[in-house]
């Protein structure tokens, strides 16, 4: 396990006071249905010559949700984490790269730098455990990033969906649920095939209003 200064990781102290919601009975350990695993990675400057790929540390990996709280009580909230930083959290098996995933794609989330890093953080919360907990009833989901960059950061979740928008729209829709987001909340998505060939997440990505129910591109 890496330094707590570059992976987002707090290991001088154990305070949970912005995880509270989250308990367990220590006597308890529930298996999980997958085999899970934290990903950090940086997006500084002085790394971008490593390609994104070998930047990508594997931090933990577990298999119950005793041990995902474990880990995760140890994640610092938003506000502490370094700029330009990528924390994910993964199926075994797949990576946080488009190339990993080339039938998936991701919805995502856009916040400013300036918005409440407290309900960013528990938007965090709750799409990590709804992952984790299978409350997406969807054999495809694959994993969520939170992209903690210069001016923004961004919540993304990554499923398989195989260009079919049924799976597609399912997922928004619970996302939404699961995350309590208004209907006037802008989400946006992008297939991991465009971004290859973008070589980004947001470029040309589709933008989706609940409320209006219809979608548009983002350049």
């Amino acid at each position: 396990m890496q330094s707590s200064q570059s992976n987002g990781l707090d290991k001088k102290d154990n305070d949970t006071s912005q995880k509270n919601s989250v308990t367990l009975n220590p006597k308890e350990s529930l298996r999980l249905n997958s085999i899970w695993t934290f990903w950090y990675a940086s997006r500084k400057e002085k790394d971008h010559h490593i390609p994104y790929d070998e930047r990508l540390t594997n931090i933990a990996e577990f298999n119950t949700l005793e041990e995902f709280l474990k880990y995760y009580l140890y994640l610092k909230p938003v506000q502490d984490i370094e700029r330009n930083t990528d924390l994910g959290l993964f199926k075994k098996g797949y990576r946080p790269l488009w190339e990993s995933c080339p039938d998936g794609g991701c919805w995502f989330l856009r916040f400013k730098k300036t918005d409440d890093p407290v309900d960013i953080d528990a938007k965090w919360e709750k799409l990590l455990l709804a992952l984790v907990g299978e409350q997406f009833e969807e054999a495809n989901m694959l994993g969520a990033v939170l992209s903690i960059r210069g001016r923004e950061t961004i919540i993304e979740l990554w499923f398989n969906y195989f260009k079919y928008d049924k799976i597609k729209n399912g997922v928004a829709g619970k996302l939404r649920s699961f995350l309590q987001l208004d209907q006037s909340f802008t989400v946006y998505f992008k297939d991991n095939e465009k971004s290859l060939q973008d070589k980004s997440t947001l470029r040309n990505a589709e933008t989706y209003s609940f409320v209006q129910q219809r979608k548009s591109t983002f350049n």
